[in-house]
């Protein structure tokens, strides 16, 4: 697994496990398919540069702060 799936795949199992984001959720963001980051998930396919670009810009959005209401 490359660094940059790897640390992808860290982030994911952090972020999914702690309830912050379904699978569904980052897949449409993505424009891929569930199935597709489940490949990806057991090192079967990569995802490209692109799509790592934007997982790291959904997790970045997932990370930041609420507003308040």
């Amino acid at each position: 697994m490359d660094k940059n799936l790897e640390e992808w795949y860290e982030l994911h199992k952090f972020h999914f496990y702690s309830g912050s984001y379904e699978t569904k959720d980052l897949a449409e963001f993505i424009g891929v398919s569930e199935r597709t980051i489940q490949r990806w998930l057991k090192d079967k396919t990569k995802p490209n540069d692109k799509q790592l670009a934007k997982i790291r810009k959904y997790l970045e959005k997932q990370e930041s702060p609420k507003e308040a209401i």
